[in-house]
Formats: C-alpha cells, sequence, structure tokens
C-alpha cells in the first residue's frame, strides 16, 4: 500500500452547513474561529428568513443602512465585524426561542409589537445596539423565569 500525501491546504470558499441551521452554526462560533470563519451575504438572507425580520431589521443587527444591506448581502464574505453582530444577534435569538418555549411564530409577533415593559417601542428596534441587545436579553430572562411585569 503506498503512502498517499494528505493536503492541508486551506479551502477558499464559503463556509457551507449540512444539516445544521444557520443560527445553530452562528451560536456554536467562539472567538477563536472567528476570525477563520467566511460567511457569504447570502447566509444574512438566510438569517433574515428563519426569523421572519425584514431586511430593514437585519440592517440594524449588522448596523448599516438599508441600501448597504443589500449590497453586504452580494458578497462572497461579510467580514469579522458583520459576523460578530450576526453571532450576538443569533445568541440572543436562540435565547428569545427557549423564552417563548421555541415558538418562531410567537417570538416574531412579540418583536415587532409595542412592548410597555421596554418604553413603549417594538422590541426589533433594540437590535440595533449592543446595549439595545442587552435590554432584550434581559427581557427574554424575564419571560423565561415568569417575572415580566
Amino acid at each position: 500500500m503506498k503512502n498517499e500525501a494528505i493536503s492541508t491546504n486551506k479551502v477558499e470558499e464559503p463556509m457551507v452547513a449540512y444539516g445544521v441551521s444557520l443560527l445553530g452554526l452562528l451560536c456554536g462560533l467562539n472567538f477563536s474561529s472567528l476570525e477563520e470563519t467566511h460567511l457569504p451575504g447570502s447566509s444574512i438572507v438566510e438569517l433574515q428568513k428563519q426569523t421572519k425580520l425584514s431586511p430593514q431589521d437585519m440592517a440594524g443587527v449588522v448596523g448599516v443602512s438599508k441600501s448597504k444591506y443589500y449590497e453586504l448581502v452580494q458578497l462572497n464574505d461579510i467580514g469579522t465585524k458583520n459576523l460578530d453582530a450576526l453571532v450576538d444577534f443569533a445568541t440572543l435569538w436562540k435565547k428569545g426561542l427557549i423564552a417563548f418555549d421555541d415558538d418562531d411564530e410567537m417570538l416574531s409577533e412579540w418583536m415587532t409589537s409595542r412592548n410597555s415593559n421596554l418604553g413603549n417601542i417594538k422590541p426589533v428596534e433594540l437590535l440595533s445596539t449592543r446595549v439595545g441587545r442587552r435590554e432584550l436579553e434581559k427581557a427574554f430572562n424575564r419571560i423565561e423565569y415568569s417575572t415580566y411585569g
């Protein structure tokens, strides 16, 4: 039997997850894998569909204007900064799913309805900043532990 060399060259193509949801994949990333992960812009559209958010809302998640969002979804690699924002968002969304007993319809409805406990704004409006996302995380904890006023 002949020894065959195994190539250790990196493959230069977008990451593809087979049999894993994009939310799950993003939640599984850690700091050390962030720089090495390349995600195509089309993944943002897929995440938008999974969460039933509008393009404007997803633009807020990654911190760009709506027109820049449409440019971003055409890229082969969204970059580390945008990936970091998506990982943060995906982790928050999973927390929301836990709070709403995995009912994504109820979570989507709650996210787009005005909420008196959040200053009478729509929770989706808090997605554009880290501070806002932390407020949503606190709200999800209150819902999960039934302490929501």
